[in-house]
């Protein structure tokens, strides 16, 4: 289970951030340069989440999008064809995921009709029968505190920022590559999940074709 000390913890440390927010804007004398600050530094925050974003690496991202031109129209050519296969394949492993969840549970939830004669068999025969569905099935939810280790949770939230950074630099290239306006690069915090985001104006994504849309979206 979670520790009621890190629930403490992440909760009190929202509230002390979202209370100085609000005094700070609603202060007369500090809300304008609190403000300007804000705005000067590419931060937001609000309940529960903050967002930081710069364009100091735009220069490094219209760098990467004009080298290698040929190696990159076919990488991201090839993560479009990939993304379209695993999104039809994911429906298929969410399918299969839920349907081995409902049998677990049914498999776990004792019958109100069985005997106490055959109490202990039937226990045994369920519990053998959930284990073997919890060991066939093929997507497993992570939960912290709950099937992830407190103690694990620096090194999986680091592995989740690093992946989601290298993530958006891949869509802020392509987007460079399809000729869309890149504004810039940022990460958030939201709760206790970092991830990682780029802007790209949207009109110019608009006026592309679904297809440069696709190697957009679909960039690994």
């Amino acid at each position: 289970m979670i520790p009621v000390s890190l629930l403490v913890v992440v909760v009190g440390g929202w509230t002390a951030v979202y209370l100085a927010d609000l005094v700070l804007k609603s202060s007369v004398y500090f809300k304008h340069s609190y403000e300007d600050w804000l705005e000067n530094n590419g931060l937001s925050i609000s309940p529960f989440h903050i967002r930081w974003q710069t364009s100091i690496f735009n220069r490094a991202f219209y760098s990467w999008g004009r080298r290698k031109a040929r190696m990159l129209y076919q990488w991201f050519n090839f993560g479009m064809v990939f993304g379209v296969i695993a999104m039809f394949s994911s429906f298929f492993l969410l399918g299969k995921t839920l349907m081995q969840t409902l049998a677990q549970m049914m498999a776990d939830s004792p019958s109100p009709y069985s005997s106490s004669s055959s109490s202990s068999s039937s226990s045994s025969s369920s519990s053998s029968s959930s284990s073997s569905l919890h060991n066939e099935q093929v997507l497993q939810v992570v939960v912290p505190g709950i099937n992830l280790p407190v103690n694990q949770l620096t090194y999986f939230f680091a592995a989740v920022l690093i992946s989601g950074v290298v993530h958006e630099i891949g869509h802020g290239i392509a987007a460079i590559r399809e000729q869309v306006r890149f504004n810039g690069f940022g990460i958030f915090l939201f709760i206790i999940y970092p991830g990682a985001f780029v802007d790209l104006f949207t009109t110019h994504l608009q006026l592309i074709s679904p297809v440069q849309q696709l190697r957009i979206f679909c960039a690994v």
